[in-house]
């Protein structure tokens, strides 16, 4: 009797087991800033061109502050919109943590440490569980929630940007700046000077810029092509939300 009753206590505790499947791809798509052949005005110091890349996610999407409990243990899933991790036959598996920042919070030093959100294709009973390393989770029934696509902008393993540096005479001054993950510290940095007396095109490794005025302060331009392939090219605005 009393095994049993230990068997049942970790029963109500832990939930029933968890399996994340980690088995969804978004939809991803090449960006750059600024769009084609627009007037574009940087200032010094600013960069002229930058690319990274948009996902069309799936999403599990919380308006308000939702609760998780079981006893000892309490669970706050802050509002956000949480990308999808995978799916199974019955479930739909999301992020521990928002598009936007946001997390689940537990409120007991004591709790193990979250790792995904699953809730039920068919939304029976609106459960919301939070899934755990152990392979467990803790389920709730009748939580607010909505399913969505969002678009979340993210700079591109690879990040190359064009700096203004000014102006001395009819030369002005371009940075070149190379990023592996870490937009903090450039794994390749380099400066060209372009002489606008004798072009106003300028070119640095598949950028083709149109300067129409420079001086020490600004450079007004036109990107004629990026780093990435023209056709696949969009403006970074377009996809904020």
């Amino acid at each position: 009797m009393k095994k049993l009753l230990i068997a049942t206590l970790s029963f109500v505790l832990l939930g029933c087991v968890s399996d994340i499947k980690y088995n969804y791809m978004p939809q991803v798509t090449p960006i750059s800033y600024p769009e084609l052949n627009a007037i574009t005005t940087t200032y010094i110091g600013d960069n002229m061109l930058n690319q990274g890349e948009v996902k069309l996610m799936d999403a599990v999407s919380f308006p308000t502050t939702t609760e998780i409990t079981r006893p000892f243990h309490a669970y706050i899933i802050e509002p956000g919109d949480y990308p999808k991790l995978g799916e199974n036959k019955n479930h739909l598996f999301f992020s521990a943590r928002s598009d936007d920042g946001n997390a689940i919070v537990k409120t007991f030093t004591s709790s193990p440490e979250p790792i995904g959100i699953r809730v039920r294709k068919d939304n029976a009973k609106n459960e919301v569980c939070i899934s755990f390393s152990t392979g467990t989770d803790f389920c709730n029934y009748d939580k607010q929630y909505t399913l969505k696509k969002v678009n979340i902008t993210s700079q591109s393993k690879l990040q190359q940007t064009l700096i203004y540096n000014g102006k001395i005479g009819n030369k002005i001054n371009i940075g070149y700046r190379e990023f592996n993950n870490d937009l903090t510290h450039p794994t390749f940095s380099n400066n060209a000077e372009y002489d606008l007396s004798s072009s106003k095109v300028i070119r640095y490794k598949g950028a083709v810029i149109e300067v129409l005025d420079a001086t020490n302060q600004y450079i007004k331009y036109k990107l004629i092509s990026n780093f990435n392939t023209p056709q696949e090219s969009m403006n970074l605005n377009s996809f904020k939300r």
